[in-house]
């Protein structure tokens, strides 16, 4: 049973419209009620393990390059945004107000990223086991070309991960995350219109907030 938070995450491919979805639901949530307290964060974090994080995966080009040493960082960065950011914010107890955090990126992309470089995917899906689990975690999924084409008519540079194949065997690491962990995962099909996509999440996250309107 949900407590008196709620804890979101919104995860999948580069590509598949984390960020739209993040916002559409922020601004839908602060719409609803003057009761919800909103943070919208998202992984790798802006701290010294997240820049760590951002410049490994702008300067490396071997999709498959230093795994260890980011499975490392992707870990230390989320110990430190949920113990500075995510549970304080999240543990506020007032009787006016519903704290709810929207995070872009969790461990979810850990497991599907580092699981393909190299590392069994049981070990990292271990070292992640001891973090604050989500009440929900929805997974934008696009096919691998559709995603890698919004990619490159987005921005100029690419990162290591955004290879064709590399990214194909990403989303199937991604589709397999509910057989794999006892989290509440949506898989959420993200080609559609962009109001269609947001209408499945605003749907499953209503059915979350029932009574704390």
């Amino acid at each position: 049973m949900m407590g008196k938070s709620l804890f979101i995450v919104i995860d999948g491919l580069d590509g598949s419209g984390k960020g739209e979805m993040v916002k559409r639901l922020h601004n839908y949530l602060y719409e609803r009620s003057k009761c919800y307290l909103l943070l919208t964060t998202r992984e790798p974090t802006s701290g010294k393990y997240g820049r760590q994080i951002r410049k490994m995966l702008k300067s490396d080009k071997d999709p498959k390059a230093n795994a260890r040493k980011l499975l490392h960082l992707y870990i230390k960065d989320r110990e430190d945004h949920l113990k500075s950011t995510i549970n304080p914010f999240l543990s506020q107890e007032d009787g006016d107000i519903f704290p709810i955090t929207i995070c872009d990126r969790y461990y979810y992309s850990t497991i599907a990223y580092q699981g393909l470089q190299g590392i069994p995917i049981k070990e990292v899906i271990g070292l992640n086991s001891k973090f604050r689990k989500p009440d929900i975690a929805f997974i934008l999924d696009v096919p691998e070309d559709v995603a890698l084409g919004r990619i490159r008519s987005s921005r100029a540079s690419r990162e290591k991960f955004e290879d064709l194949a590399f990214m194909g065997s990403l989303r199937q690491n991604f589709l397999a995350l509910p057989k794999r962990l006892k989290d509440n995962i949506r898989i959420i099909g993200a080609g559609r219109e962009v109001e269609e996509v947001f209408e499945d999440i605003r749907v499953e996250v209503n059915a979350l907030l029932h009574g704390h309107a």
